[in-house]
């Protein structure tokens, strides 16, 4: 049963044992709007902790960050959603900074992205570009990539892109 978010916005939070960020990134979601922690298999309590904290815990058995973020938008109600990390490399509280031009109506869709700080300081994955689109044929499955797609805009060049590797793959 999904239950109906009586917030104007729902945050997705895909997680994989992240039973010591949790306490933090939930503290930090904004006033009023809804967490959804979507499990992904976890086996350090993870789920029960964030239901514990007042989140809404949605269990996704297929791993990868791409099925947990669908299955966290499949389980959104609200009229926006937002996807954050739940391994505390970012901060919840700021949300409301990238989501104020969709919920103002001037945007449909607003993208965050991180700023390294120093040289170095993510590891090779998390500093791919579009252009490294050809490093990603090294992914193990068709899945893997197929679930990069899901959290792009539907019919973007990205997603078409990711789309046509993973038919390859």
């Amino acid at each position: 049963m999904i239950e109906k978010s009586p917030s104007s916005v729902d945050v997705v939070l895909p997680c994989l044992d992240e039973a010591e960020a949790l306490p933090w990134v939930l503290e930090r979601i904004p006033s009023g709007w809804r967490a959804i922690v979507v499990d992904n298999g976890s086996t350090d309590g993870s789920p029960d902790i964030a239901r514990d904290l007042g989140a809404y815990v949605v269990h996704q058995p297929r791993r990868g960050f791409g099925a947990a973020c669908h299955a966290g938008l499949t389980a959104a109600t609200a009229d926006v959603v937002c996807f954050c990390d739940c391994d505390a490399s970012l901060d919840p509280g700021l949300l409301p900074a990238v989501a104020g031009p969709v919920l103002d109506g001037a945007a449909d869709l607003v993208l965050g992205r991180r700023r390294p700080t120093a040289r170095g300081a993510w590891p090779l994955h998390a500093r791919l570009t579009v252009g490294d689109l050809p490093l990603l044929r090294d992914v193990d499955t068709a899945a893997d990539a197929a679930s990069v797609v899901t959290c792009c805009p539907p019919g973007s060049r990205f997603a078409t892109a990711m789309a046509s590797l993973a038919e390859t793959v």
